[in-house]
């Protein structure tokens, strides 16, 4: 965990690091230039955002999600901007019951640049807060730690400010305003640092205690600003080891019986040409065979055709009957389709625009040894005769 004051990066000041282990407890304090902060297989690194660097919002978050939400969180926190809010970077916490969360502001160049710096310094960026949610916060309690050159306070679970440094004994104008317009004033402030305690109560008129800091353990991340364009995209290849080797072993699987289906496929194809073809030469020794199921419906139709019978699924037989047993005007048809070995016809919305006309038509056609159907607007007319 790094503190991290962003307009210093590029100047190589020091920053001041704290080394964690898996419950979070402090197991080092120290100071260091980015390039020679501990790394190592294995550690991540927190970075967290000095005070004056980030502005913190309690508001009531619209009830979006994804890249909606991202867009109004633009227009949510601009009223408290003076700056271009196309320069700002906004991220959100998760939200209570309510819909109330926390809302960070930073500048995104800045921002940028930090998580650029510490990346070619070999450090894996997990996660990045600001410095005020890492006070520990009661109800009822503010929390105020005082640095060199400026003051860090929390107020709640979700908001916090930066304060300047105290002067002349007094406490800092920003304490004292934050009381002024608090819905809620503490019983108690808590100051990590220099303060005359008795001063400070009396002008504040809230009791206020010098504490040492003493914590043990680092508070858990209240919001991480690694968020939309800033939230990592890299991802340890070895997550994806076993289930890209099961995804390989499927794809062969499934290939390898897909292969197998076709062959078989392709097999029962070709014996069930092996016996169209050889039936039709028992029928018709000297015709040379090219395809045997369309031959044979030729040498069918002629057949017939020399016998003065016709296949009543044929075109003009079927057509015929369909006209006869119709009975419509001759504007009555728009089209006439013939195809697997049915008549598609559409009408004149006007010829059969009523469920009367369209039930006598087929009840005509059924009667006329045809079976006829409507589908959409088409009626499809077959013979019902076996051929």
């Amino acid at each position: 965990m790094h503190l991290c004051p962003l307009a210093e990066l590029a100047a190589g000041t020091e920053l001041t690091f704290e080394l964690l282990d898996a419950r979070r407890r402090i197991a080092e304090r120290g100071q260091g230039v980015p390039a020679a902060l501990p790394k190592g297989k294995g550690m991540r690194t927190e970075l967290v955002l000095a005070a004056p660097d980030v502005l913190l919002l309690d508001v009531l978050l619209p009830r979006l999600s994804g890249e909606r939400l991202r867009a109004a969180l633009a227009g949510v926190a601009e009223p408290a901007l003076l700056g271009d809010i196309e320069q700002a970077f906004v991220a959100a916490g998760k939200p209570d019951a309510d819909g109330r969360a926390v809302l960070a502001v930073v500048d995104r160049s800045l921002f940028k640049r930090a998580i650029d710096l510490f990346s070619r310094a070999g450090l894996e960026i997990s996660g990045a807060t600001a410095e005020p949610l890492t006070l520990p916060v009661r109800p009822g309690t503010w929390r105020l730690r005082i640095a060199e050159t400026y003051g860090c306070l929390r107020i709640s679970q979700r908001l916090g400010i930066a304060c300047s440094a105290p002067r002349d004994a007094q406490p800092p104008v920003e304490l004292a305003l934050a009381l002024s317009g608090a819905a809620e004033r503490p019983e108690l402030i808590e100051v990590e640092g220099a303060c005359d305690a008795a001063i400070w109560s009396e002008s504040l008129g809230v009791k206020v205690r010098r504490i040492a800091s003493d914590d043990m353990y680092a508070a858990p991340l209240t919001l991480n600003l690694l968020q939309y364009e800033f939230a990592p995209r890299v991802v340890d290849w070895r997550v994806w080891r076993v289930p890209a080797a099961l995804t390989a072993v499927l794809g062969v699987i499934w290939l390898t019986d897909l292969n197998i289906e076709a062959w078989l496929v392709s097999r029962e194809a070709g014996q069930a040409r092996a016996g169209m073809t050889a039936a039709f030469r028992a029928a018709f020794p000297e015709v040379p065979v090219q395809d045997p199921l369309l031959q044979a419906r030729r040498a069918l139709a002629d057949l017939r055709s020399g016998a003065g019978t016709s296949d009543a699924a044929e075109f003009i037989p079927l057509a015929t009957r369909f006209a006869q047993a119709a009975r419509l005007d001759a504007d009555a048809v728009r089209m006439l389709e013939y195809r697997e070995r049915a008549l598609y016809v559409r009408f004149d919305p006007r010829a059969i625009d009523t469920p009367g006309k369209r039930d006598a038509l087929i009840e005509r056609l059924v009667k006329a040894g045809l079976s006829a159907r409507m589908s959409d607007s088409i009626l499809i007319v077959r013979s019902s005769e076996k051929s």
